[in-house]
C-alpha cells in the first residue's frame, strides 16, 4: 500500500557523530555558513512547504536517469576485483553522476529554511561521495553507503510530493507536537558535510531490530499488500479490517522510533527520527479517509527508518 519501514535501501536514488554541545548554539566564531535554516532549532515536524523542493526535483530526476545505464540492475555483491571493464564502466559514471549531483544539492542545504531538511541534503552529499570514492576498492558493505544515500534523497524527494500532492498540509493539523530536540549540532558548512554516523550509535542494534520486527508482523504485511490506489470510501469490508488493525500497530512504532530516537545523543539521528515518527502519525490519522497522495507520508518515515538502519550499517563496517 505504501512502503513499510523498509530497513535496506539499496537501490538507486531516490553523519560524523556530532556530540551534545549543550546549548544548541552555532559554531563560536557566530559563521552561519549561510544558512537559511540557522535559528532553525525547533522539533522536527511535518513539513508543508520549502522553497528548495522546485530545484531539487530535476537535480534527482537526472541522477536516477543517469543510474539506469545498467547500473541499477548491478550484483551488489561482486567486488570491484571482479569487474568487467563494461561493469567498470558503469560503477565509474554513477560515480560521477553522485560528485556533481552533491555538489549540485549544497546550495539547496543553505536555502532551505528547515534544520532537518538541511541535514537530509548534507547526509545524501556526505553518503553519496562516499560512496563514489569507495568505488575504486568496492565491497558489497561499500553499498550500505550509497543505501544512505538513496534513503536520504527519497526521503527528500517524498517530503516535496507530499507538499506539492498537499497532503502534508491536511494532515499535519491531525497530529500533536513532537518534542522538543535535546540536542542541536553546530553548524557547519555543507560544502563538505561529514557522515552522521562515522561509528555505531548505542541505538543501533535496538533500531534495526524494532524495524525488522514491524515488518514481520503478519498486520503490518497484510497492510503492505493493499492497493495504495484504492480510496477509503471505496475500501470492502476486509480492507477495512486490515486498516483498522495497523493503526495501532503503527502508532506503536512511531512511538518506539521517537524513543529511540531521542535517547540518542547524536542530533541528526535525532531529529530523522522524530521526523519519522511524525510523518507515520500523519499517516495513521489520514487511514479513515485515506487518498492516494497520502502515501508519500508513510514514504518519507519509510525513508527516515531506512537512512539510519543504512547509517549504521556503514558504521559497523
Amino acid at each position: 500500500m505504501a512502503l513499510l519501514v523498509v530497513i535496506g535501501v539499496t537501490a538507486a536514488v531516490t553523519i560524523s557523530v556530532t556530540k551534545n554541545d549543550g546549548d544548541g548554539e552555532p559554531a563560536p566564531s557566530g559563521e552561519t555558513f549561510g544558512l537559511a535554516s540557522a535559528d532553525d532549532k525547533g522539533p522536527a515536524n511535518i513539513i508543508t512547504e520549502d522553497p528548495s523542493c522546485a530545484a531539487w526535483t530535476p537535480i534527482i530526476r537526472t541522477l536516477s536517469e543517469e543510474q539506469k545505464n545498467g547500473w541499477d540492475q548491478r550484483d551488489r555483491s561482486t567486488p570491484a576485483t571482479d569487474w568487467t571493464p563494461e561493469l567498470r564502466a558503469q560503477y565509474e559514471a554513477v560515480a560521477d553522476a553522485m560528485v556533481r549531483t552533491a555538489d549540485q544539492t549544497v546550495q539547496l542545504a543553505k536555502v532551505t529554511p528547515h534544520r532537518v531538511m538541511r541535514e537530509l541534503y548534507e547526509q545524501f552529499i556526505a553518503y553519496a561521495r562516499a560512496y563514489s570514492s569507495a568505488i575504486p576498492t568496492y565491497t558489497e558493505p561499500d553499498n550500505d553507503l550509497v543505501g544512505v544515500a538513496s534513503a536520504t534523497s527519497n526521503a527528500l524527494t517524498d517530503i516535496c510530493t507530499a507538499i506539492s500532492f498537499k497532503s502534508a498540509a491536511a494532515r499535519a493539523p491531525l497530529v500533536g507536537a513532537p518534542p522538543d530536540p535535546t540536542t542541536i549540532a553546530k553548524l557547519t558548512d555543507p560544502v563538505a558535510p561529514q557522515r552522521f554516523l562515522m561509528t555505531a550509535d548505542a541505538a543501533c542494534t535496538e533500531w534495526i531490530g524494532t524495524l525488522q520486527k514491524f515488518d514481520k508482523d503478519p498486520v503490518a504485511v497484510a497492510w503492505q499488500e493493499l492497493d495504495g490506489n484504492i480510496l477509503a470510501s471505496q475500501w470492502d469490508a476486509e480492507q477495512r479490517k486490515t486498516i483498522d488493525a495497523v493503526i495501532p500497530l503503527m502508532n506503536t512504532l512511531a512511538d518506539e522510533i521517537q524513543e529511540l530516537g531521542l535517547r540518542s545523543d547524536n542530533p541528526t539521528l535525532q531529529d530523522f527520527a522524530v521526523l519519522a515518527a511524525q510523518y507515520r502519525r500523519a499517516y495513521t490519522k489520514a487511514l479513515p479517509s485515506y487518498s492516494t497522495p497520502d502515501s508519500y507520508l508513510a514514504a518519507v518515515s519509510a525513508d527516515l527508518t531506512s537512512a539510519i538502519a543504512d547509517g549504521c550499517r556503514t558504521s559497523e563496517g
